[in-house]
């Protein structure tokens, strides 16, 4: 078995042979061991300079208090098969960014799939803070839209988004971004995407 983190319970651990045997078709991963000063848009970046738009649903866990991450983020991609070209290129390898040595590091979530990430965080209170800090999902059916932004389902339960914000306490002042329209989500190089015109990455 190929795995990685073995701190990890046994179920939640990545196995590249079971993935490409077709035996654990599960799509939704933690990527851990994230350069804390990564941004949404540099991780954005990253993830699409290996699998362009093969991802539906995306959350980068940050610290209210710094603004920086905490280390890990929530991927769901759209097919077992992007998730087993992104583990085998990038498992276990280098960041190479901001002077960062950390090394990749994988594990299955216990929420699987864009559906249930959904109804996980719908109603929570983070989807209150900067936009650039909330969970993010895109579009998953093949087509000319599929990985562009789609927008995040409204709540359903009102009085459990207001206990979980309670529960949260204080968050980070939002700022103006918090209040405006959708910001464009960067993707790789120097082109179209979605409609915007993109970076080149973040700083090496």
């Amino acid at each position: 078995m190929f795995s990685y983190a073995p701190q990890v319970p046994d179920k939640n651990q990545l196995d590249i042979e079971a993935i490409a045997s077709g035996a654990d078709t599960r799509t939704t991963v933690m990527i851990k061991n994230i350069p804390n000063k990564m941004s949404d848009k540099d991780l954005l970046w990253f993830i699409n300079r290996v699998c362009p738009r093969r991802i539906d649903f995306f959350y980068l866990r940050m610290d209210f208090g710094n603004g920086c991450n905490v280390g890990y983020a929530f991927v769901n991609f759209i097919l077992p098969e992007d998730l087993l070209h992104f583990a085998k290129t990038q498992l276990g390898v280098r960041w190479n960014m901001y002077s960062s040595e950390k090394v990749l590091q994988l594990s299955y979530a216990n929420y699987q799939g864009k559906e249930a990430l959904v109804e996980k965080f719908k109603n929570s209170g983070i989807m209150d803070v900067r936009p650039e800090w909330r969970p993010r999902i895109f579009h998953s059916v093949p087509g000319p839209l599929q990985g562009c932004p789609e927008p995040f389902p409204a709540p359903t339960h009102l009085r459990r988004k207001e206990r979980s914000a309670n529960n949260r306490g204080a968050l980070f002042v939002p700022g103006p971004a918090a209040t405006g329209g959708p910001r464009p989500h960067y993707y790789g190089g120097p082109t179209m995407v979605c409609g915007w015109t993109l970076g080149r990455g973040p700083r090496q």
